[in-house]
């Protein structure tokens, strides 16, 4: 399937504010099941921009903003191509337990951040099947439909933070709760399992978090290697799924994230819209960096001090926490 991504996110200061310093994680991985065929992405105010990757091989884009202004935009346009079908289950011949030797799955083994281990994970991990000898394809089944069946989904209960043991406790959340619950699920059992940040493409199908940034978690089988599984739609992942980032939770793959220095306070808005295409527009760049029209401050008055602020916008969801430099976690990442 090839697909045009668009994902814009528009910030806006109250006040003047300087010194902005963002990464981004929104370029779409390489990988096997989906190829990356056009990047472009656009910045402003005018700011220099830089590329890496970290250590999970996702690719960052990082810019700063030193002048006083009052307000961000960014732009990222993505021309990709999946190809991933749903596997069959019932040829998965993997068993329970998994036992993992190699140490590069040790760090998706390991409990940390919102993913924390806790009795009432315990017992509901103690509903599914899990002798020894129990096929994985049907384990994962039990663990999508218990999700599915016990947790409502609803927006505006839940934080980018929030450990999965409130998510357990008021048993409702957004499809990041879910992930991370998942992943829980799966680390009680000694499976491998990881966090997957992208976007999903509806179609003709009702997915929630369609057309927005969405999570969904990956669980390492030996025979297949990773597999990707949505919890918040009780489905395997298709050629409607497009893998931005990966990581062992939310932490390591917010799509974008800085600070900067004032006292102003700051509103976000996000738009992520998904086309289907027929073929590739003739004439694209690999990858091309541009600047958007957005003006600089000619005066402001100086800035002394800041005040830190966490924003994790996860879709509908926008949070901020007072300090003392301005940190933003945006993202899209959560409430739809």
């Amino acid at each position: 399937m090839l697909l045009k991504l668009t994902h814009e996110t528009t910030l806006k200061y109250s006040d003047a504010i300087t010194e902005t310093l963002m990464e981004l994680r929104m370029a779409p991985r390489q990988a096997s099941s989906q190829m990356r065929v056009s990047f472009n992405l656009a910045v402003g105010p005018p700011a220099g921009v830089w590329t890496y990757f970290d250590w999970l091989g996702n690719q960052v884009h990082a810019f700063s903003i030193i002048p006083p202004h009052s307000e961000v935009r960014i732009v990222a346009k993505t021309i990709v191509e999946t190809q991933s079908e749903q596997p069959n289950l019932a040829s998965i011949t993997d068993e329970y337990p998994v036992n993992p030797q190699d140490y590069t799955f040790s760090d998706y083994l390991q409990f940390g951040g919102p993913v924390v281990d806790c009795p009432k994970l315990h017992e509901l991990v103690a509903e599914l099947e899990t002798s020894r000898g129990t096929p994985m394809a049907l384990l994962v089944m039990q663990m999508l439909h218990l999700i599915h069946s016990q947790f409502t989904y609803e927006k505006g209960v839940t934080t980018a933070s929030t450990p999965i043991s409130d998510v357990l406790e008021h048993r409702r959340g957004v499809c990041q709760d879910f992930t991370h619950l998942m992943i829980g699920m799966a680390r009680v059992l000694k499976i491998p399992a990881r966090y997957v940040s992208g976007i999903v493409h509806a179609g003709n199908a009702s997915l929630r978090g369609a057309a927005q940034t969405h999570a969904w978690c990956e669980l390492y089988f030996p025979s297949v290697g990773w597999l990707g599984l949505d919890p918040t739609n009780k489905t395997l992942v298709n050629d409607h799924f497009v893998i931005t980032a990966i990581g062992r939770d939310y932490r390591d793959v917010p799509p974008n994230r800085g600070v900067y220095k004032g006292k102003a306070k700051e509103s976000i808005q996000v738009a992520v819209t998904t086309e289907e295409l027929r073929q590739v527009p003739q004439h694209l760049p690999g990858e091309r960096i541009e600047t958007l029209r957005i003006g600089l401050l000619q005066e402001a008055a100086p800035i002394v001090s800041g005040r830190i602020a966490q924003l994790e916008e996860q879709q509908q969801q926008q949070q901020q926490e007072g300090g003392q430099l301005h940190q933003q976690q945006q993202q899209q990442q959560q409430q739809q």
